[in-house]
Formats: structure tokens, C-alpha cells, sequence
């Protein structure tokens, strides 16, 4: 619907617009108030789509904005919000890079009980590559807590663990480190995550083993936020989901970091296709 505002209502997140005659209302949720409400006024054009369901308020119903794609002031004349030239945008700074990193890890988990806890990385998955091109290289191995010897119920039962063999397996962090470090030194990729929680896992790695930091928060791509803002999605994803509904067919999540980085890749190839 593209329309220009007729009117603002100035105690609620709600603006008007006339169609066939008649005023109607148009209510914004807590998060899209929070972004836009502020650029709405009479005279502002907007184009936006709107819920399914009406929303009561007081004694009036409203239709609930789903998301816009413009907000455009047309006197004097700014774009305030343009989603088709951020979904260009976006498209752009994913196609500038030459080789992307898709990295995952799985982390320890506290026990059952309340208690002070700090998770450690001790699984990593990563797959480096090319956008849309075939893994130059992949890797997948458990790494060695700092300061649990012993790993939490939970953390076994979360991630299928046999405690025995991951200490018999599982390799210093500083194998990690140097491993990350020489791909980084090497290729400078852009590091690919689902969410927020890897990035700052990774962080956190390099302050609890006394390492010199080698990536920043903007070596990082958050391939879930850009969906969410692609697709104006007011929840989170989850990665498989995501993968099923690019692909259309199921994968059984085992919870292993190597598999979750390859399935982080293939997302990010098909929503390089989408766009």
C-alpha cells in the first residue's frame, strides 16, 4: 500500500490515511515504533503492508503494520527509509568480497545447578570458500577447554559427547588460534555466523587464553540479521529452518560445528540466489 499520511496520532504509534473516503488506522508494534515512528507525519508518504488480523485498541480497530518499504518526506523531499535500495545495498557489500569464511563453534554448557559460568569454545567448524564456488578448504575438530577438566551433564547430553574420547581427540586452543591465524594472514576473509553468540565467542576465546585478538566485530558478517532485515522478519530464524526452506528438503541437526559452518554456507549461497 503506498499512501500519503493524513493524520498522526500523538499518544499512540498510529497513523491515518484516507482510502475511498473513509479515515483509517494503521498501528505500529513496540519494535517498528521504535525505528520509524519518528519519521511519520502528515504529508509523509509511505509504503508499507500490513497483518492479517486487525488490532483493537480502545474502542477502534486497527490495521497492524507488517513492515514498510519507503518512507519518503516530500516536502522538503528525503527518503527517510528505502528497503529496496538497503536490499541493493546489501546485495552489494556481500558481492565485494573474494573469500568468505563460514564458521561455527559449540561451546561448553553450565551444569543443571545455578552457578558462575563462563562458556569455552570446544568444538570448531569452519569452511572457507569463494561466494557460491566449492570449499577451498574445511576443517572440524574439538579444542580443549582453559578451565574445565570436566565437562557438564549438559553439555555431554547437548552435544552427544563421550568425555573420554573428546579429551583423547580434542587439540590445545592455541592449534585453533594458529590455524585461524594463518587462514586470516593468508586469504583476509570475511568471517560468515549465524547470530550474534559465535562472534562473541570468539572474542571472549582470545581474552581467556591470553592471545592477541585477530578478528574485529566488522570482520563479520551475521548472515541471521541480514535475513531478518531482507525479509522484515520480526523473529529469528534458525538456521535449518532456513536451509529447509531454500532447499525444501529436511536436515537433521546433530548439533557439530562442522556441519552446522557447511549448512551456514549453503544459506548464504541461495540467499545470494535469492537476491
Amino acid at each position: 500500500m503506498r499512501k500519503i499520511i493524513y493524520h498522526i496520532d500523538a499518544n499512540h504509534p498510529i497513523f491515518y490515511i484516507i482510502l475511498e473516503g473513509r479515515k483509517v488506522g494503521f498501528y505500529l508494534s513496540n519494535r517498528l515504533s521504535k525505528i520509524f515512528m519518528s519519521y511519520l507525519d502528515q504529508g509523509v508518504l509511505v509504503d508499507f503492508e500490513i497483518q492479517p488480523k486487525m488490532k483493537k485498541i480502545g474502542n477502534m480497530y486497527y490495521y497492524q503494520v507488517a513492515h514498510f518499504n519507503q518512507i519518503i518526506r516530500l516536502n522538503p523531499y528525503q527518503i527517510h527509509y528505502d528497503l529496496f535500495h538497503l536490499r541493493d545495498e546489501m546485495k552489494s557489500v556481500l558481492d565485494q568480497h573474494r573469500y568468505y569464511l563460514f564458521i561455527d563453534f559449540e561451546m561448553t554448557m553450565p551444569g543443571y545447578q545455578l552457578e558462575t559460568f563462563r562458556p569455552e569454545i570446544i568444538q570448531v567448524g569452519y569452511v572457507l570458500a569463494q561466494a557460491q564456488k566449492d570449499a577451498i578448504l574445511q576443517d572440524g575438530y574439538y579444542v580443549l577447554p582453559k578451565e574445565d577438566r570436566i565437562l557438564s551433564k549438559r553439555t555431554k547430553r547437548f552435544l552427544k559427547l563421550d568425555e573420554a574420547s573428546f579429551f583423547q581427540e580434542a587439540v590445545p586452543y592455541e592449534v585453533f588460534y594458529d590455524k585461524l591465524k594463518a587462514i586470516m594472514d593468508t586469504y583476509h576473509p570475511k568471517l560468515v555466523v549465524w547470530g550474534k553468540n559465535d562472534l562473541s565467542a570468539l572474542h571472549d576465546s582470545f581474552i581467556l587464553h591470553q592471545q592477541t585478538k585477530l578478528t574485529q566485530d566488522d570482520d563479520f558478517i551475521d548472515l541471521l540479521k541480514l535475513h531478518k532485515d531482507y525479509f522484515n522478519l520480526k523473529d529469528d530464524l534458525g538456521l535449518f529452518k532456513a536451509y529447509q526452506t531454500y532447499y525444501n528438503v529436511e536436515y537433521d541437526q546433530s548439533h557439530d560445528a562442522k556441519d552446522d559452518a557447511m549448512v551456514t554456507k549453503l544459506v548464504f549461497d541461495a540467499f545470494l540466489s535469492y537476491m
